[in-house]
């Protein structure tokens, strides 16, 4: 049953793009329709129609009435509105570089406030690094402050960078310099959950799902980015002198939970870390009013090595492709793929956790840690308008509201330390993957949603879900 479970979501991956073409309702489509005039309206519509001829007693300026003319046909020229309209009205800025794999800083207006089990509340200033696509300026300043009131500890990052922009009829481009210095609550759970979701978690049902630890030191680096009309991509390489130390529990209050109690956060390898990283990334990823659309591809290598003066030693690789998929007006087929591996020792801070929340949503929260990992996100999206053609069905609800369906299958391995980063993969087999279904229903763009989850290779509880960022 498990391996026909895991055949049957593998099966669910492909199907969209060997169909995609035919059943893809392009955007802003020109519709053109002929219309005869009704008789007892011809005359009453005067056509001013310019004659282009080549009779020198005909003026190209001349103009004949057509009004009633037997046979004339008035057409008319209708440009629709596309039901995925583009959502540029929603971006903040023009100084942006919005792909999904760029993580928040700030949440409104340069104002910083979060949540959590190690720090409480931590109220804070910050500002944004600003991408001058066409060249205003050339040096760019970012940063911020803040406080944690139960950590009693000021938290802060400085960073400045020289940017050269680079003009070009089919997009712009930005070669950066730039260091960054800090000190910092932080996390490695970003892509699981975004930091505002995780503050009305914490603060709300008494549930942090983040794992913090505590980084200072600075980096150094060099990136180019590149913006056209439909695509975005990005290439840095970084070199990180960082100090990890652990963070405990400073807080367990929620304004409702019952008697819950926050998870302890886990301690991690303290120490000097000094590595060389190298990531990239392409996105044709659109916002549109109904869902995201096109594709996402990010993957990132750091080195990591004890005669550079670190008290580690490791390489660690991660991928990360995601495909969002429109089958038609009323359907969107989404997949995520996440594969981590390593080689070398790798440090609690730097392991690979499944489970959960944001991950595999019907099992213990991180409850599969290794050194290897692979994810397979899946989740078919409905809208509610698909019955719109019954008379009793509510369409001026459910048009706004989407029927989810997801699937969730991953694993991982600890191999050890002196195994390639291309080994411990060899020998996959189907019933190593664990995985889980769920339903739910969401907003239109599938952000918000309300729904359950269960799994497949055993009975256990279904466990209850409610989002309001998208999962991936």
């Amino acid at each position: 049953m498990k391996n026909f479970v895991v055949f049957l979501s593998a099966t669910l991956v492909l199907t969209p793009f060997l169909f995609a073409d035919a059943q893809t309702v392009k955007e802003d489509t020109v519709l053109s329709r002929s219309q005869k005039m009704p008789e007892n309206t011809a005359n009453s519509i005067d056509r001013n129609v310019p004659i282009f001829s080549g009779d020198k007693n005909v003026r190209d300026s001349d103009t004949l009435n057509v009004s009633g003319v037997a046979g004339y046909e008035d057409t008319i020229i209708t440009e629709t509105k596309s039901y995925r309209e583009t959502r540029k009205k929603f971006s903040q800025s023009s100084r942006t570089f919005d792909v999904l794999w760029r993580s928040e800083q700030t949440n409104w207006d340069n104002f910083i406030f979060r949540y959590n089990r190690v720090e409480s509340v931590f109220l804070g200033l910050g500002t944004e690094k600003k991408y001058y696509w066409d060249g205003e300026k050339v040096w760019n300043a970012y940063g911020s402050i803040g406080w944690g009131f139960k950590s009693h500890t000021w938290r802060s990052n400085l960073g400045l960078v020289r940017q050269f922009a680079l003009l070009s009829d089919e997009g712009s481009g930005i070669i950066e310099l730039g260091a960054e210095g800090y000190t910092l609550t932080d996390t490695k759970d970003q892509w699981i959950i975004s930091q505002n979701e995780n503050t009305a978690s914490a603060l709300l049902i008494h549930e942090d799902f983040r794992n913090y630890f505590e980084r200072k030191g600075f980096t150094i680096h060099t990136a180019y980015y590149l913006k056209h009309d439909y695509w975005k991509g990005e290439l840095t390489l970084a070199y990180l002198a960082d100090s990890y130390d652990s963070l405990a529990n400073k807080t367990d209050w929620a304004l409702f939970g019952g008697n819950k109690k926050f998870r302890a956060n886990p301690a991690i390898d303290p120490g000097k870390m000094r590595s060389v990283m190298l990531s990239g990334g392409i996105s044709t990823v659109t916002k549109t009013s109904r869902a995201q659309e096109g594709w996402s591809l990010f993957g990132s290598a750091e080195f990591a090595k004890k005669n550079w003066g670190s008290e580690f030693e490791f390489y660690q690789y991660i991928f990360d492709l995601r495909r969002f998929q429109p089958l038609g007006r009323y359907e969107n087929f989404n997949v995520r793929v996440r594969v981590g591996t390593a080689s070398g020792a790798l440090p609690p801070q730097k392991e690979y956790e499944l489970g959960g929340l944001g991950t595999m949503n019907a099992f213990p929260f991180k409850s599969d840690i290794g050194n290897r990992m692979m994810l397979v996100n899946m989740e078919f999206i409905l809208n509610g308008n698909v019955l719109d053609d019954l008379n009793f069905w509510p369409t001026w609800i459910f048009q706004h509201v989407n029927i989810i369906l997801t699937s969730d299958a991953g694993f991982t391995r600890t191999a050890r330390p002196c195994a390639g980063a291309a080994q411990a993969f060899g020998g996959m087999k189907l019933n190593e993957f664990q995985h889980n279904f769920g339903i739910a229903l969401g907003n239109r763009t599938g952000s918000y949603r309300i729904g359950f989850a269960w799994r497949t290779d055993r009975p256990a509880p279904v466990q209850f879900l409610l989002r309001f960022n998208r999962p991936f």
